[in-house]
Order: structure tokens, then sequence, then C-alpha cells
């Protein structure tokens, strides 16, 4: 039996003014069409709105969250999962 196919979901959320930008791991499911679907909820980060509008952040903010998308996906990798 073959593993799912894993993969990331970046999505965003309005809170009251200040948005959370969640990431979710999801998997492939076969069918017609084909779908993903959400497993578990990975991590997340409230942001406030202007910060998100102006696209104002901290260069190691950004680097971290990115690392934790590539993170992610490496243990896909590593598990047989991409």
């Amino acid at each position: 039996m073959s593993k799912n196919k894993r993969a990331v979901l970046i999505s965003i959320v309005n809170e009251n003014g200040k948005f959370r930008i969640k990431l979710d791991d999801v998997a492939y499911q076969e069918g017609s069409p084909p779908t993903w679907t959400q497993k578990e909820h990975y991590t997340s980060k409230l942001l406030p709105e202007g910060a998100f509008e102006e696209l104002n952040f901290e260069e190691k903010e950004l680097a971290d969250f990115g690392y934790s998308i590539l993170a992610r996906l490496a243990a896909f990798r590593k598990c047989g999962e991409i």
C-alpha cells in the first residue's frame, strides 16, 4: 500500500481586524476529481492587519516562516509522502 501524498496548505482568516495565517497538513485523495483533504493543523501566526496589508515584516520573521514550511515538506519527503 502506498502512502498518501502530502502537502502544506497555507490560508488566511480574518479574526476581528487581525489576520491569522494558518498552515495545515493535507493529503491527496485520488478520485474524480482528485482532492486534497486537511489532516491536521500544523501551525499559525496572528498578524496585525496593517502589517499584512503593507507586507511589513521583519526579515527574520519571514525567514522563520519560510523555514517552517520547508521543514514540514522535508519531513513529508523523509517519510515517503512526497
